[in-house]
């Protein structure tokens, strides 16, 4: 069958169900902390906590409307943009982020991908990093910004075919999307371009009478094949169902569905795909935008090694960004006239990775601890490192890394609660709205808590208060009390506790006193040590003398689960 005018035909894919994985049911103690250890490790792997749901089912209508906004449990996008990379890419996906997103920082960040336009993730092969630094460095990017997938291609898959597989598997995720766009952080697409051309159907010179069966790519060469293509998402499945066709010099699933149809023109294409060759608006960069002949036809240009040149080429091809989560569209500094896109609360932590590698294992998993608590509670989750990593230009110790991640993400918030990355969320159930209605009641009612500005405990038997966690509101008087109470003590840079020292003295004094709620004394309020749990307190913080807190974070986090699967659950301290 020729591929340039193709008609419709009346079968549809058939359906692709996914059953729901349930855990097996506690069989004793001792095997259950184990039974529910692993699916937690695995967690921050997922997709989306969504149910499923047949992938045929009907879409809700797009609507033109830039700015629409998902209200469906279950969202649909126009396009899915699956962006492949290595571990090591760090710097590329943070450029890929700015230049396609508009996204600079996770200050503000994006916890749901809520509009209509486009839903993202960075596709990473599973493989052991090239060094440690590597590591630290793409485990505090992962934690920071929730937009990175592990996966690892299945027997003799090719990765065209593992990424096709992982549409698939979002689609049983109860995500739904009209186009599949795959390119790698070497590429840069003009996504607003893209989808007006999809939407008038007119492309390379073809009117296609159904997008979503198409498959559009620059098929000229196995070195451009894979710059970007474009899959409708009816075209999938039938794709991974012709995986069999053979090709000695395309590796690629698609190319060699491609190239079998060309060679093969009286051979009817499955479910009557239509096939693009469209070397005129994906290109292979030149290295210059004067080789190209047809600037105004470029939708992606691929194998860009340089970020000037791709900062060059969005600047002169007027590619406008794409904001994937509504959060981004109003990220100036809080207040009661900004619009309400955003939350008011922030649970802020450590993403930095000392050189111990102490935290490797454990980190993310903690991280993954708070980030759920946010989102149960509608939250952001701010989880930041490079301010550990300034300290050495600062001449300070990296803890000092929490006074300026505070200092710097306060600014966007109504109130802030700072939690070490060795303290954990254990009453998940229990909002930052009832704990700080639990303070008011503690000072006297309302009035008097509107003098609180900062919260924070001294656990029984500590020489002095405990910084591993504390909450501070957005105030004048916090701002004053970071820059003039706590970081104005540079002879804390390396000596004694250091920041939390500095901290404990700001408190005493007369100008800040006052409108501070010290929890002397206190063991369960916001603060519990893990041989000192009583069963609802809040959070337990893993803070030893010496040693690495892994383990018991990581056990701690296990008792957590068990705890909200069967909150009868016996447990036996420490925590």
């Amino acid at each position: 069958m020729n591929m340039e005018g193709q008609s419709n035909y009346l079968l549809d894919c058939a359906k692709y169900q996914f059953r729901k994985i349930k855990l097996l049911p506690l069989l004793i103690a001792t095997f259950v902390v184990f039974l529910f250890a692993i699916p937690y490790y695995a967690k921050y792997n997922e997709i989306d906590n969504l149910p499923i749901v047949d992938v045929e089912g009907n879409a809700t209508p797009l609507s033109n409307d830039d700015t629409y906004t998902q209200n469906s449990k279950c969202p649909h996008y126009k396009m899915m943009l699956l962006i492949s990379s290595e571990m090591e890419n760090v710097e590329k996906r943070l450029l890929m982020r700015e230049e396609l997103f508009g996204i600079t920082d996770n200050l503000v960040p994006c916890m749901k991908q809520d509009t209509s336009k486009i839903f993202y993730k960075f596709l990473v092969k599973n493989k052991k990093p090239i060094n440690d630094e590597d590591l630290r460095n793409y485990l505090s990017e992962k934690m920071e910004y929730n937009d990175i997938v592990e996966i690892s291609p299945n027997g003799d898959d090719d990765w065209e075919q593992t990424l096709l597989k992982y549409s698939q598997l979002i689609k049983g995720s109860c995500i739904t999307f009209d186009h599949l766009v795959l390119i790698d952080v070497y590429t840069m697409i003009n996504l607003e371009k893209l989808q007006n051309t999809i939407s008038s159907s007119t492309i390379a010179n073809q009117t296609i009478s159904n997008t979503k069966k198409m498959v559009w790519g620059s098929f000229n060469s196995n070195i451009t094949d894979s710059m970007a293509i474009i899959l409708g998402s009816s075209a999938i499945q039938p794709i991974l169902d012709h995986s069999n066709y053979g090709s000695k010099n395309y590796t690629s699933v698609i190319s060699r569905f491609y190239y079998h149809h060309l060679n093969h023109p009286n051979e009817r294409i499955p479910h009557d795909l239509i096939l693009i060759n469209d070397p005129l608006s994906i290109v292979e960069w030149p290295n210059s935008l004067k080789s190209i002949s047809c600037l105004d036809c470029i939708i992606a240009i691929g194998h860009v090694y340089q970020d000037w040149e791709i900062r060059k080429i969005k600047e002169k091809l007027n590619i406008q960004t794409v904001i994937p989560c509504k959060v981004r569209s109003d990220i100036e500094m809080y207040s009661q006239n900004t619009s309400k896109l955003r939350p008011n609360i922030a649970v802020i932590t450590s993403s930095f990775l000392y050189r111990d590698n102490c935290m490797v294992e454990a980190a993310p998993i903690s991280a993954q601890n708070k980030r759920e608590y946010a989102e149960k509670h509608g939250y952001a989750f701010v989880s930041r490192s490079t301010e550990f990593v300034q300290q050495l230009l600062r001449k300070r110790k990296e803890v000092w890394g929490k006074i300026d991640a505070v200092e710097k993400v306060l600014p966007y918030y109504e109130w802030l609660i700072w939690l070490d990355m060795d303290a954990i969320f254990v009453n998940r159930s229990l909002s930052i709205e009832d704990l700080l209605k639990m303070c008011e009641e503690k000072v006297g009612g309302r009035k008097e808590f509107e003098k609180i500005n900062f919260i924070v405990a001294r656990p029984v038997g500590d020489d002095m208060i405990n910084a591993g966690v504390f909450l501070i509101r957005n105030s004048d008087w916090a701002r004053d009390f970071i820059r003039n109470g706590i970081q104005a003590r540079r002879d804390r840079a390396y000596r004694g506790m250091k920041e939390q020292q500095a901290m404990r003295d700001a408190i005493k004094r007369p100008n800040w006193k006052p409108n501070v709620l010290y929890l002397n004394g206190d063991d369960h309020t916001i603060n519990t040590f893990p041989d000192r749990y009583v069963r609802g307190d809040y959070i337990v913080h893993y803070a030893p003398e010496e040693g690495c807190p892994a383990d018991p974070v990581l056990g701690g986090i296990k008792k957590v689960l068990l705890l909200e699967e069967s909150p009868d659950f016996e447990i036996i301290l420490p925590f």
